[in-house]
């Protein structure tokens, strides 16, 4: 019985060594991992949403990440049976951060272009929106998207909106973000801004800033949830959650909560 101890000893170390061992390597990341949950094969899905963009997704008084692409996000996660990390991050890091794996989906709001189509992939649209021309309520110049031509004009760095204010004639100033293109209207900075139309009647609403949302559009755009082109059975799955979350009425539940319109 004595023997029997001692040379169990050795064994019971070397078995805690390769633990250990095992334990300081590569988490695991295989379908057969542990540690995988939900349907898409990792165990957190990181989703990223675009910062101070209200209403879609911004931090509150209480300190929390709150808003229409953020609610969005955690219904994703829900419709996979997957833990979701919300990451916040600013527009012209979001492709970028993508591409370097920082995060499985960008859920920001972006519209579907042929060019980005060239570096992701899109899911299918998750909301319909557009262009809209904000303008502060004193500007009698500006009253149709022609009326642009030589204003100075903001719009977000790398969006649609930029190319579209340009082809107009427009003296073009970009922002990182909505907050400071509304800043600059409110105080007569600049002349107007493009933005989307449902950012354009939040921030008139909410903020009562002495601002004026033009009727019509620049243009329609449809929104999708962007991804790695190699993620394709990831794919498959946001399309199926898209369509459920449109079909069974929760879309319109979060739009009328967030935008007060669908």
């Amino acid at each position: 019985m004595k023997k029997r101890k001692y040379v169990a000893l050795p064994l019971m170390i070397a078995s805690l060594l390769m633990l250990l061992v095992a334990g300081c390597g590569k988490e695991p990341t295989g379908a057969n991992s542990s540690e995988i949950v939900g349907s898409t094969g990792v165990a957190t899905l990181k989703i990223a949403v675009t910062e101070a963009s209200p209403p879609f997704s911004f931090v509150d008084k209480q300190g929390k990440l709150v808003g229409f692409d953020v609610d969005y996000a955690n219904e994703i996660g829900k419709r996979l049976n997957q833990k979701v990390e919300v990451i916040s991050t600013a527009w012209e890091g979001l492709i970028p951060g993508l591409l370097a794996n920082k995060y499985d989906l960008i859920i920001g709001s972006m519209a579907i272009t042929e060019k980005r189509k060239e570096s992701v992939a899109f899911s299918s649209p998750y909301y319909i929106s557009g262009a809209a021309i904000v303008v502060h309520k004193d500007n009698q110049e500006i009253k149709a998207p022609a009326d642009l031509k030589g204003k100075n004009v903001g719009v977000t760095l790398g969006t649609t909106y930029e190319e579209e204010a340009k082809k107009l004639g427009a003296n073009v100033n970009t922002y990182n973000s909505e907050v400071d293109q509304l800043t600059d209207l409110e105080n007569k900075r600049i002349d107007a801004m493009v933005t989307d139309k449902f950012i354009g009647a939040f921030t008139i609403n909410e903020t009562k800033r002495p601002l004026l949302l033009l009727d019509g559009l620049l243009y329609e755009e449809q929104i999708g949830v962007a991804m790695r082109k190699e993620d394709t059975d990831l794919l498959t799955k946001v399309n199926k959650a898209v369509e459920e979350i449109s079909k069974d009425g929760t879309y319109e539940k979060m739009a009328m909560q967030h935008f007060g319109t669908k």
